[in-house]
């Protein structure tokens, strides 16, 4: 099939989904029960058994807000939330999978970052007017304010606000719920292998399949790229994606701190990026939002060996090195930030760390089109480190798009970025951080310490 135009949509007879993150599943479960692909043999395949090891929706915690200076991504993100909020055994928040936590979310004054925190309360106090929920977003308009809401010692920024009705999701718990509903339906085939390259036709105009590590080919009417950090590989996105790394660190925690930390609210630092969810298990992770590290490598030119090499970004995860620790600046930014929230605990030791990869677009609005001049190809990537709460709604709105109707409102945010530029730089007011740090360069300058 060719992308969509004025004529009517018809569905394939068969799609393939590479990559099984929340956009893959969720693009996966939603063609499988919508009447429409009825007939439609579905197959979803991935590099590894479910759970991904090193993808971005596999880890203890994310935060659930509708939290955003961006009008349309706090609607949809509030839809998303009341999916969450839904606390039934066979529902999505059910048996722990979604903690409304609150969730602090604060600036430095006169720095970046405080545009958006200010964007955000605004929304959230648009969305709540005149609902029973008027007021469950009230300004912390200093520091002692931020840190007597709090509650852990500390606290970070001289301005925010607390929204009551946000929270965080045990991620990887989400993802074996979205994992099984999508297994009952009885409808979607799952392969585990490697996807090296797309097949395209002999014109280079379509795109008929996907080679695989083994050699193996498989075929279908349409490919869906759901591959998160791994899609400026596959296909060429320079100017308009790349992949970018990001520091996170845990510790344990004794029985005593787990009880009174768990019952706080979340705490995410819009201009430094770093944040603290409440811990779950005995364990604490402390995080950074930011601009992140690249990890530049010549590969051959993904849609076509025959023309130069490009350079893209690739992701370095602990499943490629398994003795992989976050550099040091990055584990001192977590230390800083650790002794600034919670005191008490600012001298023990990281006993984990990890670099979770986002895929950033110039301004952090997903990729969720049709490739411009690859027919059959349809691009589901650039989550810029804001998709997983997102799960339960994003999926209907994929296919919304598939099939030609993409929402109003994330049009143009969604589409094909017409004009690539020199440097991938996410800068939608909500990163921290330092720009432009070289994963291999900050590597040697040090690792962080390790037990």
């Amino acid at each position: 099939m060719s992308r969509p135009s004025s004529a009517p949509f018809s569905p394939p007879r068969t799609i393939l989904i590479v990559g099984s993150g929340v956009f893959g599943l969720s693009t996966a479960l939603s063609l499988s029960t919508r009447p429409s692909f009825a007939s439609t043999k579905i197959t979803v395949i991935d590099r590894s058994t479910f759970p991904t090891a090193d993808g971005s929706s596999i880890d203890t915690s994310r935060i659930i807000r509708p939290d955003y200076a961006d009008p349309a991504y706090a609607s949809l993100a509030a839809s998303a939330q009341e999916k969450w909020r839904q606390q039934g055994p066979d529902q999505l928040g059910g048996s722990g999978r979604y903690t409304q936590s609150g969730l602090i979310v604060t600036a430095h004054k006169g720095q970046s970052g405080e545009h958006y925190v200010r964007e955000s309360f605004s929304n959230i106090s648009r969305i709540n007017k005149n609902t029973p929920n008027e007021g469950t977003a009230q300004e912390l308009a200093s520091r002692q304010a931020i840190e007597q809401r709090f509650g852990g010692g500390g606290g970070s920024g001289d301005w925010g606000y607390i929204n009551t009705r946000s929270g965080w999701a045990d991620a990887e718990a989400g993802m074996r719920f979205l994992r099984l509903q999508v297994e009952r339906t009885g409808r979607v085939k799952f392969l585990v292998g490697e996807v090296t390259r797309l097949i395209f036709s002999k014109s280079k105009d379509k795109v008929t399949g996907v080679q695989l590590k083994s050699n193996t080919t498989l075929t279908a009417d349409l490919v869906i790229l759901a591959t998160g950090a791994w899609t400026p590989s596959l296909i060429d996105l320079r100017g308009r994606a790349q992949a970018t790394g990001q520091v996170l660190a845990y510790m344990p925690i004794t029985n005593s701190e787990q009880e009174k930390l768990g019952k706080n609210p979340v705490l995410l630092n819009m201009s430094t990026g770093m944040f603290i969810i409440p811990p779950a298990n005995n364990l604490l992770k402390i995080a950074r939002h930011g601009y992140g590290y690249t990890n530049p490598v010549s590969i051959p030119h993904p849609e076509d060996p025959s023309l130069p090499n490009i350079t893209v970004s690739r992701p370095w995860t602990h499943v490629d090195d398994s003795s992989l620790w976050i550099p040091r600046e990055g584990e001192a930014a977590c230390r800083q930030a650790l002794a600034e929230m919670i005191p008490s605990l600012a001298g023990r030791q990281f006993t984990k760390t990890k670099i979770c990869w986002y895929t950033d677009t110039p301004s952090g609005d997903f990729i969720i089109t049709y490739h411009p001049t690859h027919e059959n190809l349809f691009l589901v990537t650039g989550g810029s480190g804001h998709g997983y709460k997102f799960l339960p709604v994003i999926g209907e709105k994929i296919v919304d798009c598939v099939e030609g109707r993409c929402p109003d409102e994330f049009r143009e945010k969604w589409a094909w970025r017409k004009d690539a530029i020199a440097n991938v730089v996410t800068e939608d007011g909500s990163r921290g951080g330092r720009p432009g740090m070289l994963l291999k360069k900050e590597m040697e300058r040090g690792q962080g310490s390790k037990l």
